[in-house]
């Protein structure tokens, strides 16, 4: 089973509605999910995931109760830098948790959990086959993007991103800012699942949502639908997927 997960139901729309044998499950007696069928690859379709620690705690939850192949997190996502638009279709090679700090406590770095590594690498199979199905569906050109999560955007919080990008050693890739990339990865890290983000750039972190932008992520949702489901068709046919920290 592959888990397509998304923070509101717009992220996940697409996927609902390309369900086959569609049936309903409620997941920790609160959130409703979708499961059923895609390219006649069992999928299990959830939003509501709007933070790093629910999202781990869901998604911990689901990797208990099923046999799954995959977690793709899917939705919105801000710029970081100027590098990346509006509307642009960017794809994890790397995910870190920014709500982290524990260096005054403990010899770790930032965003990092003794006992774990600070970035969670995604397997490249799974990148290739993304671009493949983005490629082949629809126009869009894709991007691979560092992901750092963060549930605080308050001002504050997004001035020390822009300060410490650095920190983490990333100053010339692509980077972008979301909500639960890094509750999917570690909780996938730890089941030893491949996992990846897939997400549509709303706006620049640092600028206001206008309704325009959100009209544009919408009609790019398509798209990302489209390509995210021919590579759960394509995964299906190829033997492509392993466990594990890349």
């Amino acid at each position: 089973m592959i888990v397509v997960l998304g923070a509101s139901h717009d992220d996940v729309l697409y996927f609902d509605r390309v369900l086959l044998n569609r049936k309903e499950e409620l997941i920790l007696n609160k959130f409703k999910a979708s499961t059923g069928t895609i390219f006649n690859q069992e999928v299990l379709v959830i939003s509501g995931l709007y933070s790093s620690a629910l999202t781990s705690a869901v998604v911990t939850y689901i990797l208990q109760k099923h046999y799954i192949d995959l977690v793709i997190c899917v939705g919105r996502c801000f710029g970081l830098d100027k590098g990346v638009a509006t509307g642009d279709i960017v794809i994890s090679s790397s995910i870190i948790d920014t709500n982290i700090d524990l260096t005054s406590i403990s010899n770790v770095g930032l965003g990092e959990i003794p006992g774990f590594k600070r970035e969670y690498k995604v397997q490249n199979d799974i990148i290739t086959y993304l671009k493949k199905g983005i490629a082949k569906r629809t126009y869009v050109t894709s991007y691979n993007a560092y992901f750092l999560s963060t549930d605080n955007l308050s001002e504050e919080a997004t001035r020390l991103i822009y300060q410490k990008k650095h920190v983490f050693g990333i100053s010339d890739e692509k980077i972008v800012v979301d909500h639960n990339s890094s509750g999917a990865a570690l909780a996938a890290n730890i089941k030893d699942v491949p996992f990846v983000s897939i997400k549509v750039v709303q706006n620049s972190l640092n600028e206001n949502t206008k309704v325009d932008d959100y009209l544009k992520v919408l009609e790019r949702y398509i798209d990302l639908g489209k390509a995210v489901a021919a590579t759960i068709g394509d995964i299906g046919r190829n033997d492509v997927l392993r466990g594990g920290q890349f």
